[in-house]
């Protein structure tokens, strides 16, 4: 897929580049879109010398704000659609649920943000959950065009780092996804057994 990939934005030029920027914000709307994978053609291209990497860095980067407004936007969406139809759930999310993503954003959001494109499969929806608590829209992509621009500065330094070969970049992502996504099923574990550990602790009596 990654060589498909190659051949066209090489075949239609600087429309190419606007194809990454596309890639990093579809990427933020449908998690499974492979967008790392044809971000990791801009840095070879920059390295190769067929685009300007200033332009690259760029359109990368604009791609993946672009794609964190429409996510933020849902989560706004959401979040006015439970205020209209209280009590009512949505999609299996319960107004008790929404609350505690809210209190969750409220107190991790900035955080969340500032790393949420070195998170890969959920990325988008923290800036959901940041809509949906009603988090200032331009904190939110500030944060998340700072992310987007320490993730577009590392891929086009490994990109130089290994120049410009393909392959190579391609198996360090792969390498950098797999420990990240691993990391992330260790916390949601952690979570999880916290979570059952509080309902199952006794409740000492009242003297």
């Amino acid at each position: 897929m990654v060589e498909f990939f190659d051949t066209l934005i090489t075949h239609i030029g600087l429309l190419g580049l606007l194809m990454l920027g596309l890639a990093a914000a579809v990427e933020y709307v449908a998690p499974p879109f492979p967008g790392d994978t044809i971000t990791l053609l801009g840095g070879v291209y920059a390295v190769r010398g067929q685009h300007p990497w200033p332009l690259v860095f760029l359109v990368v980067v604009a791609g993946s704000v672009a794609g964190a407004l429409i996510n933020y936007q849902v989560g706004r969406w959401l979040v006015g659609r439970f205020e209209r139809r209280p009590g009512e759930a949505f999609f299996g999310i319960t107004h008790t649920r929404l609350e505690s993503v809210q209190a969750q954003m409220r107190h991790k959001g900035p955080w969340l943000l500032l790393a949420n494109r070195f998170i890969p499969g959920v990325r988008g929806l923290i800036f959901v959950a940041a809509g949906a608590a009603h988090m200032p829209r331009t904190n939110a992509l500030v944060l998340g065009a700072l992310s987007a621009m320490a993730h577009t500065g590392l891929v086009l330094a490994l990109g130089a780092a290994v120049g410009g070969n393909l392959e190579k970049l391609e198996a360090l992502m792969w390498q950098y996804q797999r420990a990240i996504l691993g990391l992330v099923v260790v916390g949601v574990v952690a979570v999880v057994v916290r979570a059952l550990a509080r309902r199952k602790a006794p409740v000492a009596p009242e003297g």
